[in-house]
């Protein structure tokens, strides 16, 4: 057979795209309560019920980084700055969609993080007042 590729018994295996996103929501409070708020696994089991979540730096009033599993699998963190009379919290993820992970699953997380975000900034923005 010349001029045709020699075939190998191994199929090769789709590997899942990958999945970068990242947000920044400025919250009018001190932050320390922001970062305290971010740290709370409470609030990481309502916020993500689809992650498993296993710290992997944390940085006390900076922020936290994990590594993720779940429907993504990959690293996850949130990164609170002081700004202004406020923090901007920053939330970067870096993962691939798990095999059953739903197709939509990186805008999923991206609508489950700014309602939880914007939930929190009303609370502590209330409680600012």
């Amino acid at each position: 057979m010349s001029g045709s590729p020699r075939r190998s018994g191994l199929r090769r295996i789709p590997s899942s795209p990958r999945i970068d996103l990242s947000d920044e929501t400025f919250i009018r409070a001190a932050p320390d309560r922001v970062a305290g708020a971010l740290a709370d696994p409470r609030n990481h089991q309502m916020w993500w019920p689809h992650l498993e979540l296993i710290l992997d730096r944390d940085r006390g009033i900076q922020g936290q980084r994990w590594v993720v599993t779940g429907a993504l699998r990959g690293a996850m963190e949130v990164w609170v700055e002081s700004f202004a009379d406020g923090a901007i919290v920053h939330h970067y993820v870096r993962a691939v969609a798990a095999p059953d992970a739903p197709r939509d699953v990186a805008v999923r997380h991206t609508r489950r993080w700014k309602l939880a975000v914007h939930r929190l900034k009303d609370r502590l923005e209330e409680q600012s007042l």
